[in-house]
């Protein structure tokens, strides 16, 4: 019986799996293995013990199922493991989890499932980073209308409004390397962190068993790994959803009809928008993203309750954890797949941006106190004088330019000045060469070069 709709509705199979009582099971096993590894090595437990401890986690001889019926009986799903593990060894079997506690095992475990997922991270990004791009080239120069809280601003380019979004992600890009050496991080010093069950070796075990993992040695542990590491991974996928949500956000609005500057990709043949209103054309996908980014969002708060624990450790963080991180990767990583399909596949309306621009010469305010200024009008003088214009032209609904044009204001300007206000295409500043600039930070990123003004 199915209960979670992560079982059935969202997240892909491949991240999923990585979360799996089978996955789990198979990465503590793994951090046994080079336990008795590290620990024959510094002649803690002989040889011939590693090597069968060995031999049996690699075999996959020790099966969940074997695990869940041990459980059932003790009662302590870690202790079944071990117990599972001993009983297909032979010569090992007296040193299964020597000098060891459970969460040394679930917290590197916990590490492991992490790096793995942070594959598929970084593959999101890269893909996200690659249709913002394409977004980026294509419309540099695809003038629309800037929007400032809610209402009509100076022109912008589609191009730079992507580029914007892109610089953020870029950013994330950046966040992710550099914040993978805090975050892969186990442990290997028994129940309160002083490793004593492994004598004089310990940190020396702990430093070789996370080398063979891939992970980085807690420097100061007490029972579990600090949780300010899982704070941060968790802050890390909160920053990149919040972006994705901003991004849906955008798109939904540009994508009503009143504005119709961009829409999601619809399949008109088959397709259903409403069960009432078969005409609708509904932004299903960006509304997917935001519904589930406020729900990653959310994890981060029982996170932070778990990380503060009584003396050397407490359970209190254990059963949130279960859900926190397996959650938080699963779904996060839904989100960037819906938004790298929804960017692939975006409809973009040029012609109807260049026409909700031209419709609106109140966009041209801006423009106008500058060029007034340069005229030789001092500035707040320009500035009143425009903005008592248009408080005029929006009283009796004519427009801007006309009202400046009665009282005489535009004869101020130079003629091909006056010429050139009525095409607001002329006034979009910079935003092609800052939409160059974020291509070029986004391929020296990728390329592992200085990511310049990130």
């Amino acid at each position: 019986m199915s209960i979670s709709p992560i079982e059935y509705r969202y997240g892909r199979d491949a991240v999923k799996s990585i979360f799996s009582e089978e996955s789990k099971l198979r990465h503590m096993l793994r951090v046994e293995k080079f336990l008795a590894q590290a620990e024959a090595e510094h002649n803690l437990i002989p040889r011939e013990a590693y090597l069968d401890i060995e031999n049996v986690v690699d075999s996959n001889a020790v099966k969940v199922q074997r695990v869940s019926e041990i459980e059932a009986e003790i009662k302590h799903d870690i202790m079944a493991m071990v117990r599972a593990l001993t009983e297909k060894c032979h010569e090992g079997a007296s040193y299964v989890h020597f000098g060891v506690t459970s969460n040394d095992i679930i917290d590197t475990a916990t590490a492991l499932q992490i790096q793995e997922f942070y594959t598929y991270l970084q593959e999101d990004l890269s893909r996200i980073q690659e249709a913002m791009s394409s977004l980026v080239r294509k419309h540099r120069d695809s003038v629309m209308l800037g929007r400032t809280h809610g209402q009509h601003a100076s022109p912008i380019t589609f191009g730079l409004k992507m580029a914007v979004y892109l610089s953020e992600m870029n950013r994330h890009v950046i966040r992710v390397k550099e914040t993978r050496k805090r975050i892969l991080a186990g442990k290997i010093m028994g129940p309160v962190g002083t490793g004593a069950a492994l004598g004089d070796a310990a940190l020396e075990i702990q430093d070789r068993v996370m080398e063979l993992l891939g992970l980085v040695p807690e420097s100061a542990s007490s029972q579990v790994v600090n949780r300010d590491r899982y704070i941060e991974f968790l802050s890390v996928i909160n920053g990149i959803v919040t972006s994705l949500e901003k991004v849906a956000t955008e798109i939904r609005n540009l994508q009503r009809p009143e504005i119709g500057e961009v829409s999601e990709f619809f399949d008109m043949e088959k397709q259903v928008g409403s069960s009432s209103m078969p005409s609708k054309v509904n932004p299903i996908n960006s509304e997917n993203v935001c519904s589930i980014s406020r729900l990653v969002r959310s994890f981060i708060i029982p996170e932070y309750e778990g990380a503060v624990t009584w003396h050397e450790r407490d359970l209190t963080n254990s059963a949130a954890e279960r859900f926190i991180i397996p959650y938080v990767c699963i779904l996060s990583d839904h989100a960037m797949v819906k938004m790298a399909e929804i960017l692939e596949t975006l409809l973009v309306f040029p012609e109807r941006m260049l026409q909700n621009l031209m419709d609106d010469d109140f966009v041209l305010s801006e423009r106008l106190v500058s060029e007034l200024t340069r005229a030789g009008l001092p500035r707040q003088e320009a500035h009143e004088l425009v903005r008592e214009a248009a408080m005029k032209a929006h009283a009796t609904h004519s427009t801007l330019l006309e009202t400046l044009k009665g009282e005489g204001y535009l004869a101020r300007l130079p003629p091909g000045v006056q010429i050139g206000l009525a095409d607001p295409r002329t006034f979009t500043g910079s935003a092609s060469r800052i939409c160059e600039r974020v291509l070029e930070e986004t391929l020296n990123i990728n390329a592992g070069k200085d990511g310049g003004n990130t």
